[in-house]
Order: structure tokens, then sequence, then C-alpha cells
């Protein structure tokens, strides 16, 4: 049984791309407003879309809040905190208004809600969610705010954890990976322990520095493919593999960077990007590498070492296939 979607007027016309989509998994609608001409709906709307301050200000933003009522969905992870409180508190006096925080987490398959507990519209809009597939919890605007501006933080400290337990796990020569799960039996653990979505990638910048200069000076590299988010690999020092025929690979569906070092070349086929390198650097665990079976991978490279901050392989598969695999807390193949 399909369930309708609900309609609501976009604040900007530029939201529509950025946060259509998933809005749309959610059973939400926008409706781009037409600049020029009279801002008045086209149709009826169920509220309006806002996810920063800027939205509001000026005649446009004054005008559409004017007239369209009902909904007033402050969205997204990047407005400032407590501003859906303030908003409340302007509108308070305009009964026409019900404010609710919405946010999506946990890979954007659950909902945080937030507005006033009897608000009408925050529990239409709860069981709205869950006649689409999204189950939401429901608590205050600011307590939204502070569970998105905690868990980075929380998932920052978790990682640095994982990374202190991964160097005594080296040196005691155990399995990080088999120690982290073990871990994760406890489920105020958890199995996971990656955080990819990350923007401060200076931890695993420092490993893979660390690791890399290892490697280099035990083994006979020329070429090196670096395989992750183009915010990672910039974040390294300049002049970082400087001596070296560097690859960078991008995936099709990612934007092409005009930043990068004089040195480096971009391929964005995986197989060309392999073909005779002696070192791959795997910063992030994706579909692509996922589907490369390990014998076809040591087949194409020239020497098949791979240093490996994501944990992309099993490592029996890669003891077996690689001359070397090096993982975090993982010293597999390691000349030493």
């Amino acid at each position: 049984m399909s369930h309708p979607q609900r309609l609501l007027l976009s604040a900007s016309a530029e939201l529509s791309p950025l946060v259509g989509p998933e809005l749309a998994m959610c059973g939400i609608d926008l409706q781009v407003p037409r600049e020029g001409v009279s801002s008045l709906p086209r149709r009826e709307v169920d509220g309006l879309l806002v996810t920063t301050p800027a939205e509001l200000h000026g005649v446009n933003g004054i005008a559409r809040l004017s007239e369209t009522s009902g909904l007033l969905l402050v969205y997204g992870a990047g407005n400032p905190y407590g501003w859906a409180d303030q908003l409340a508190d302007e509108v308070q006096e305009n009964k026409r208004w019900e404010v609710v925080r919405m946010a999506l987490v946990a890979d954007q398959e659950r909902v945080l809600l937030g507005g006033e507990p009897d608000g009408k519209w925050l529990r239409r809009l709860s069981r709205h969610l869950a006649a689409h597939g999204r189950m939401s919890y429901v608590c205050a605007r600011r307590e939204v705010d502070e569970v998105i501006r905690q868990l980075p933080r929380y998932l920052a400290w978790k990682e640095r954890f994982f990374l202190e337990l991964g160097d005594t796990c080296d040196a005691e020569g155990i399995s990080l990976r088999s120690v982290s799960r073990a871990l994760g039996l406890d489920r105020r653990v958890g199995q996971e322990w990656w955080f990819p979505a990350r923007e401060d990638h200076a931890q695993l910048c420092a490993w893979l520095m660390r690791e890399t200069s290892a490697i280099l000076e035990k083994a006979n590299i020329r070429r090196i493919v670096l395989w992750g988010p183009w915010s990672l690999w910039k974040q390294m020092p300049v002049g970082w593999l400087k001596d070296y025929e560097v690859i960078l690979y991008i995936k099709q569906d990612e934007p092409f960077p005009n930043d990068i070092a004089p040195t480096w070349s971009i391929q964005r086929d995986r197989e060309e990007a392999l073909v005779q390198a002696d070192l791959l650097l795997l910063a992030q665990h994706d579909p692509v590498i996922g589907e490369l079976p390990l014998p076809s991978l040591a087949r194409i490279m020239r020497q098949p070492i791979v240093l490996d901050a994501a944990g992309c392989f099993p490592l029996q598969e890669a003891r077996a296939y690689l001359s070397l695999y090096r993982a975090i807390g993982e010293k597999t193949n390691v000349w030493e």
C-alpha cells in the first residue's frame, strides 16, 4: 500500500537538489519557489522547509513565511544551535505555525524529531515517517541540536580508542579485528567503529603516513595508488610522496579535484589505476574495491602491497594473495 507524500515549500530554490532526494525517501516532497513572480505556492502545501537563518532573511523569506502556514520544518545538521527554538519564540503569537526540528541519523535510516510534546505536526510527522519506513525519535528541539553536536565528537573518541587499541594489538602480536569483534559482543560497544563521514582525518592521516614510511624503507616502491576521499588525501603534508609516481583513484560519480599535487595523476578506471602499482593505500571502504577479488588485485599490481586503513579485506585471503597486507592492528605479512 502506497502512502501519500507531504509537500513543503522550499525556502530557497537551491535547497531542492541538495536535500530533496533524502527528504523524498522520508515521504516529503519539495515545491520550488518561483522567483520574480508571486511567491504564492502553486498548490496547497503543508508548510515551509528551512535549513539556515539566511533563507528567512529579506523580502522573499518574509513573504514565504507570511503566505504559507502549518509546519515550519527546520531541517538538517548545518543550522545554528538553538535556532529552531528561537524561531518557535518568534512565531509564538502566530498560531498558524508549529516549528519542528528534524535531522537524519544512522545513515539516514533514523529520524530525530524535536518539538512541543503536544505538537499536532510533530505527531503527524512521526506517523507519516513510520508509514514511509523511517523510525523517528521524538524529543525537544534543542535536544536534536545537542545530539547533532555531540555525535561527531563521540564517533571521533571511539575511533581514537580503537586506533590506540590497534597499536596495543600490534605490540602484543594479536589481532585488532578479533579483539574489536569480541568487544562488540557487548551491545554498549557495537561492532562498527570506523567513522567514514568525518571532516577531520588527522588520526587516519597520521597512521597512514607512519605506516607508509615504514613500507617505503623496506620495499622498492615506484608507483603508489591512493584510494579514498580527496578530502582525506588533501590533508596530507605538502610534498608527501613527492619522489614517487602517485595515482589518485576517483570514482565516476565523484567531483574532479582541481588542486592535486602537480606530480600526481587521476584515474577513474579502477583496473587502469592499479596496473603495475607497487603500493595501494586504502583510506575508505567502498563497493568498488570490495568487488575486486584479491587474486585479480595481486595479478594487476606489480607488487601486491596493500596498506589498509579501512579493513577492506578478509585477513586470511589477504595473507594468501598479497605480498604484504597491513591494516590497523593487523601486522599481516609484515617484514620484521
